[in-house]
């Protein structure tokens, strides 16, 4: 038995030291029993442990003392406490005291295993990177032994290597940037700080692809570095300027809305993508005399990336924590509205039993039938806005189809829509958490009643064809110049991609994906856009439609 599962035992209860001994015995690993602290300490000098399992209540004292002992002399052996109270201030004391875990008397087998279990591998990792510190250690001395002999060029290599571990540790406290700020302002200032360090930097910018919006943060003469935003800057730039390659487009932004001389900077450009989409282009604008090598260039390609995607991921999350804020107001409101909703109709209600005329009878019943929808409605966005923990169940898209049409019937009725609707059975499926898709499909079917025009029409497709997935298909003439707020010209190639790029659009596709399910943009033309669901169909239903229709 090695002494990685050697485990020291410390309990002044001989019936525990054997049940202790008798099932860690079954899991492998060996042990050295003390009824004392005294006991304990002198098997700690003699042997080595991996765990210790340790009773706050001996003779001599508290278990906890063991810990600065543990902590000192064997920083490798993960402690574990064996108590009876299981107070919160007990176990509490007990954590910030060193312990990796405690057991509440009386323990259950499994339990005491698993905790065991987890300190020895603890223990194992800890080992390992020692080992691995400890060769580390090495391998510098071994390294600086070598530079000091080395020639001149081995300097100038050491000197370079030196040089790439720099901007690799600039790189990681850039990757931290994001849990210590939550602005634009903050990131840029602290990645402007960070390339100064490495390169003449004179400014860097941010250009989104679907909003258009422009960052740019640049250190002027006070020292100070200031962050510039603009949204939808290229509208501010005359034609000439705002149709031309992205180089010219950015110079131009930055000279018209930061003010900065560029024309003898060298600019260095890194579009970002993310699923498959093109999000933003990040440049940077160094001095002219400086020359960018291989790995000065993939150093500027890491730091666009970590700033293009910190400035994607708080987009969407400040695009779902908006979504998630309209909800709550709707559902407070939504309280209110059901108390009045409800004191209308118990008056309709009373004023109905007393001999009124037949006109007025006729209003009533027509304010008890808009009542009863409304309510309806009320609830259907109040299941909606309420989380669901993640469960797997089976529902009918066409029924996800016609709930979101009958909600959002005021719109359609305003706009004087028609929505056409061919469905191929009922089309049952399997998701994971179906309320979330629900509301999926009740945001893509919003946004094209949005995008179509005036007496429009929009078509709803549930195709069964495919044997494992479920298709569904919104479709829509594209007569409007915006989807979910993206204003275009109604020839732009770029739609597709403008769309695919949006916030709304992205939250659409990762909650179908986390339901099982996938989301496509398809546009036949500049004229036309369709949304494909494509959805797990339930094989069980389709067996027991097979037996009763054999």
């Amino acid at each position: 038995m090695t002494d990685t599962s050697h485990i020291l035992l410390v309990d002044d209860n001989l019936p525990i030291l054997r049940l202790l001994e008798e099932v860690l015995s079954k899991s492998g690993h060996s042990t050295a029993t003390a009824s004392n602290i005294v006991e304990a300490r002198a098997l700690l000098e003699k042997g080595t442990f991996c765990c210790a399992l340790i009773d706050l209540g001996l003779p001599d004292g508290n278990g906890l003392e063991l810990l600065p002992t543990i902590t000192s002399n064997h920083p490798l052996l993960v402690p574990i406490i064996l108590t009876g109270d299981g107070r919160a201030e007990t176990i509490i004391d007990t954590m910030r005291a060193g312990a990796f875990d405690f057991l509440i008397k009386p323990f259950v087998a499994a339990s005491l295993q698993a905790s065991v279990n987890r300190a020895v591998d603890y223990h194992n990792v800890l080992r390992e990177r020692n080992e691995l510190v400890h060769l580390l250690s090495e391998e510098r001395e071994q390294l600086k032994a070598r530079v000091e002999e080395a020639t001149t060029d081995l300097r100038q290599y050491a000197s370079h290597c030196e040089l790439v571990s720099a901007r690799l540790h600039s790189l990681v406290r850039l990757t931290q940037v994001a849990s210590e700020h939550y602005t634009d302002e903050l990131v840029f200032e602290r990645i402007v700080e960070e390339l100064e360090k490495f390169i003449p930097l004179k400014f860097v910018v941010l250009h989104a692809t679907a909003s258009m919006e422009f960052l740019c943060a640049r250190r002027d003469s006070d020292g100070q570095i200031h962050v510039i935003v603009v949204e939808g800057a290229d509208k501010t730039l005359p034609n000439g300027q705002s149709n031309g390659d992205m180089e010219a487009r950015l110079r131009a932004l930055a000279t018209h809305h930061a003010t900065v001389e560029n024309a003898d900077a060298k600019m260095y450009l890194y579009p970002q993508s993310y699923w498959g989409k093109k999000a933003c282009t990040v440049a940077f604008f160094l001095d002219e005399s400086f020359a960018v090598d291989e790995d000065c260039d993939q150093f500027l390609g890491m730091c666009a990336h970590f700033l293009g995607f910190e400035w994607q991921d708080a987009r969407l999350s400040l695009h779902a924590t908006q979504q998630a804020s309209l909800g709550n107001i709707a559902v407070e409101i939504s309280k209110g509205l059901i108390q009045g909703l409800t004191a209308i109709r118990t008056t309709a209600d009373y004023v109905s039993e007393t001999s009124v005329s037949t006109e007025a009878m006729e209003g009533l019943d027509h304010i008890r039938s808009s009542v009863d929808s409304l309510h309806s409605r009320i609830n259907d966005f109040r299941m909606l806005s309420q989380p669901q923990k993640e469960s797997v169940a089976t529902v009918n898209l066409t029924d996800y189809l016609n709930q979101a049409v009958e909600m959002l019937g005021n719109a359609v009725q305003n706009r004087n829509i028609t929505i056409t609707r061919h469905f191929e059975g009922e089309s049952p499926c399997v998701l994971l958490n179906g309320t979330s898709v629900a509301r999926t499909v009740l945001d893509l079917i919003s946004a094209a009643i949005r995008a179509v025009e005036l007496g429009g029409e929009i078509s709803l497709r549930v195709s069964d064809s495919e044997s494992n997935h479920v298709l569904v298909e919104i479709s829509h003439a594209i007569e409007s110049t915006e989807l979910f707020g993206i204003e275009r010209e109604s020839n732009d190639p770029q739609g597709p991609a403008l769309v695919e790029s949006h916030p709304q659009f992205i939250l659409a596709q990762r909650t179908l994906q986390r339901c099982g399910g996938r989301l496509m943009l398809q546009c036949e033309n500049e004229h036309h856009r369709a949304f494909h669901l494509i959805l797990p169909r339930n094989p069980l239903a389709e067996d027991r439609s097979r037996d009763k229709n054999p």
